[in-house]
């Protein structure tokens, strides 16, 4: 029985680390101001396939193709209700890491570098992209192939493209996942609710960008070949700019106050600078002199009261594939665990009540009542909140991190009475 309580607990633990690192990569999509009803069109979805049969013979699909493909397009319910489905209490980076680097995934990704090492080998010397990183991906996207999304690819697309949010965007990526299943005899492909899919959960563009026949077999499976899924992945990150070579970046401790207008991301120093500003290794050790000038980046996931990292150029790379801090953070956090024996994972623990989006939404408010926020009141928080919680900081002489908090919200509402 405690057996099968492990087994239930490790499926949920899955499906919930799979579905917010999903959630986490399209939230950041644009999306058009909107009514609730905005699922209501006023086209009908006949004349919608009209359209999409148009545009995909001026893409270059043919006519015979698309006679089998358009009947089967539908609308599904369940992604109309997942691409609005917003969690009230927002993902703390604790909550979101040990989602994702839990010792399972460690453990498991130490075996899969194992079982693969030979084709790892072969595809991180060609690729010039580390095998560690490869797996850590693997791990974070589809648990390493275990759950690759249930969702039918094609009607996913269909019923995002279809809908006024991000038509543009959805559109664009169906008429590209047409003419990849018919050059790729593709037929019932399953992925998630967004439309990614396969053991990296590419979006259609990405894979017509960057996938890759690794096996010679005449086709770019990235579903069942992991030949293909390996070399495609690494080829995405080498031609985003991966340097051979260099980290993501580690974990450091703050020594003494910083100069505020130095942290932003958009400001990289070299780590000799930031040695200097007092941020050293969390481990204890010393900078090694081969790495003084490097350029690096300060990240702050939860204000200052929470961990720290400097992050290099590979770490940009990795938010090129995911847009969100706290996916690329694991990424760079579960890859050391996996391909270094010493890695001692996140030293410095200290966990935080998480605000809920009600919260956020007050934050911005008051925040917008005194002018330091000009933006929709949406319970986001996005860099447009957190400059004008800078300025905010910057104003009452708080240390100026642009973390959302509940300290954060007691002090706007103290200034508010």
């Amino acid at each position: 029985m405690r057996q099968k309580s492990r087994q239930f607990y490790w499926i949920i633990s899955l499906f919930l680390s799979v579905f917010f690192i999903s959630l986490e990569a399209f939230s950041n999509i644009p999306a058009s101001q909107e009514n609730d009803n905005s699922i209501q069109i006023s086209e009908s979805f006949n004349h919608f396939k009209e359209e999409i049969r148009s545009r995909a013979i001026e893409n270059g699909v043919s006519a015979s193709f698309l006679d089998k493909v358009i009947p089967q397009m539908e609308l599904l319910h369940s992604v109309k209700k997942a691409d609005r489905e917003q969690s009230e209490f927002l993902l703390t980076f604790w909550d979101y890491t040990d989602r994702t680097i839990s010792p399972y995934r460690i453990q498991k990704g130490k075996e899969m570098m194992r079982v693969h090492r030979v084709l790892l080998d072969k595809i991180s010397k060609k690729y010039k992209v580390p095998k560690h990183y490869l797996i850590a991906f693997w791990g974070l996207e589809t648990n390493y192939g275990q759950f690759k999304g249930n969702v039918d690819t094609l009607n996913a697309l269909v019923t995002l493209a279809y809908d006024q949010r991000r038509r543009s965007f959805f559109t664009r990526e169906l008429l590209t996942f047409l003419k990849i299943m018919e050059q790729e005899q593709m037929s019932s492909i399953k992925g998630s609710w967004a439309g990614a899919f396969g053991n990296f959960q590419f979006m259609p563009t990405t894979f017509e960008a960057y996938a890759v026949d690794e096996d010679q077999d005449g086709k770019k499976d990235i579903i069942n070949s992991l030949p293909d899924s390996f070399a495609s992945a690494a080829n995405y990150l080498s031609k985003m700019g991966w340097k051979e070579g260099e980290k993501w970046g580690r974990e450091v401790r703050l020594t003494k106050p910083l100069d505020w207008n130095k942290i932003s991301h958009d400001k990289p120093h070299t780590i000799s600078e930031w040695s200097k500003m007092g941020v050293q290794p969390a481990d204890g050790t010393k900078w090694k002199k081969n790495s003084l000038m490097m350029q690096a980046s300060l990240i702050l996931p939860m204000g200052i009261n929470g961990p720290a990292f400097l992050t290099y150029s590979n770490f940009n790379v990795i938010m090129r594939w995911n847009r969100s801090y706290l996916y690329a953070l694991s990424v760079g956090i579960l890859a050391d665990q996996i391909g270094y024996k010493n890695a001692r994972g996140i030293i410095h623990r200290k966990r935080h009540k998480p605000l809920s989006r009600t919260e956020v939404k007050e934050i911005q408010s008051l925040l917008k009542k005194r002018g330091f926020y000009q933006g929709e009141i949406d319970g986001i928080i996005g860099s447009g909140t957190r400059k004008s919680i800078q300025r905010f900081q910057r104003e009452n002489k708080l240390p100026e991190d642009g973390h959302a908090d509940n300290y954060l919200l007691e002090k706007l509402r103290s200034y508010n009475k």
